[in-house]
């Protein structure tokens, strides 16, 4: 077993089960609810999805499977959570440090759940067997995404468990009793991710079908998000709890349909005295760089490409590359002569290259120095690696760039102009992955191919 072994399942319209068949009072649902909220400006335990609050519906989500223990996790506004802790039969886990970060709470969670046994398991075996860690900002995860991970914990009983949306972590994950002492006497940097790069062979990605494990309100553009989704899913089915699953076309492939898709990688940077770890540090383009955009430009006026706008990566090689495209390019979109306006350059912060933490901008011999061992690991591990908490692998770049893709295409309709070409000036990362995406290629397959700077793909959809 290695890690990030992918577990493909195809989840069907399944029926939330309600019966103890897999569980029973030896599994706890850990509920993390103990968190400022800054970032949502409001107190996200308590927001509404549907007609129920954030907590009650992963409450209720437990519960579905069987899981007749839950812990919830308080800390900042204790005091507004009581009454729904006492309704749903919650257990209480106050942390006093929760503004030190999620770990003291999910060490405040187990801590609970080994040291005080519940009335009802009197007489049954009362140490966790496993447990479901469930955060607040991930309400829509339904039931059946728990008993997949149920299932495979049967066949895996010592295997760390995370479901995922086309590669993508997300929640919850499921850990294994037999961590819980580990977890709570660690006390070092990293977390609870410290614990599970330790046993990195027994961490198994359980690929889902549904982007519900990956929605999270951590912001109010996340909760929107949230709302939108969940009103698709009852539109589309009629109960939203069930969660999409599958066998429908895309998003975007109605929406390009009739259309050309044109992907531009920005010119070259100013260069450096040796090479670098180049995500989303902010460089400019050199000389020749700002030619190959006019190259690019003078490309597309050759295709007759007619558009108004040109969607870019908001970091400085890309916008300057389409601001230079934009100014250089003589074709008006309409009539195809000589254009009396640049067109609109229109910045997207899910264009940008994938983020490297504190890799980012550093010269790549001085993190083969740094860092011998996780070297050795991105290497062998290039999907699915990451160094620290604020990075992204692959999976995590292709999930953004995909948003920021859905995003032009529901800008493009509501200008309503009819306009049949797109252009986006990005980077090669997040070119390679929105084409694996749209040619449904297998992400290794494509992640190596070379796209040069100011080189252009273009996807014809409009036969």
């Amino acid at each position: 077993m290695g890690i990030g072994r992918m577990v493909s399942k195809d989840p069907g319209p399944e029926a939330v089960r309600k019966s103890a068949g897999h569980c029973g009072p030896n599994l706890v649902g850990l509920i993390l609810a103990a968190g400022y909220s800054s970032r949502m400006g409001a107190f996200k335990p308590l927001l509404t999805i549907g007609d129920v609050t954030a907590l009650e519906r992963i409450s209720a989500t437990l519960k579905g499977v069987g899981v007749h223990r839950i812990i919830g996790v308080t800390g900042y506004q204790r005091e507004l959570l009581a009454p729904v802790l006492e309704a749903e039969g919650i257990e209480e886990a106050y942390n006093p440090d929760f503004d030190k970060g999620m770990f003291t709470s999910i060490q405040a969670g187990i801590r609970k759940a080994l040291s005080e046994a519940p009335a009802a398991a009197v007489g049954l075996k009362t140490r966790p067997d496993g447990f479901f860690l469930m955060l607040v900002d991930c309400p829509l995860v339904p039931s059946w995404v728990l008993e997949q991970l149920l299932k495979k914990h049967e066949e895996e009983p010592e295997a760390f468990l995370v479901p995922c949306f086309r590669g993508k972590k997300g929640h919850p994950l499921f850990i294994p009793g037999s961590y819980a002492e580990e977890i709570l006497a660690y006390g070092g940097e990293g977390g609870l991710k410290a614990i599970t790069s330790r046993h990195e062979d027994r961490l198994i990605r359980l690929e889902t079908g549904t982007e519900a494990v990956v929605l999270d309100m951590d912001t109010p553009e996340g909760y929107e998000e949230i709302l939108e989704y969940y009103g698709r899913q009852k539109d589309r089915n009629g109960n939203p709890e069930t969660g999409l699953s599958g066998g429908t076309d895309p998003p975007w492939k109605e929406a390009l349909s009739g259309k050309r898709l044109f992907l531009i990688r920005h010119g070259e940077i100013r260069q450096h005295k040796e090479k670098i770890f180049l995500g989303q540090t902010d460089i400019p383009l050199s000389d020749r760089g700002r030619e190959q955009a006019r190259q690019a430009a003078a490309e597309l006026d050759r295709l007759g490409v007619g558009t108004g706008r040109i969607y870019t990566s908001d970091l400085s090689r890309a916008y300057e590359t389409a601001e230079t495209i934009s100014r250089t390019m003589i074709a008006d979109p309409i009539s195809g002569e000589e254009a009396e306006a640049q067109r609109e350059v229109i910045p997207l912060k899910l264009f940008r290259e994938m983020s490297l933490g504190e890799w980012d901008g550093r010269y790549i011999s001085e993190i083969r120095e740094l860092y011998p061992e996780e070297y050795r690991k991105r290497g062998e591990q290039l999907l699915t690696y990451k160094f620290g908490n604020d990075s992204e692998n692959f999976y995590d770049l292709k999930y953004r760039a995909m948003k920021g893709l859905q995003s032009v295409l529901r800008q493009e309709r509501e200008a309503g102009d009819g306009c049949r070409d797109i252009v986006i000036v990005s980077h090669s990362g997040v070119i390679n992955v929105i084409l694996s995406e749209l040619q449904q290629k297998e992400l290794s397959e494509q992640i190596g191919k070379r796209i040069p700077n100011g080189g252009m793909v273009l996807i014809d959809y409009s036969n």
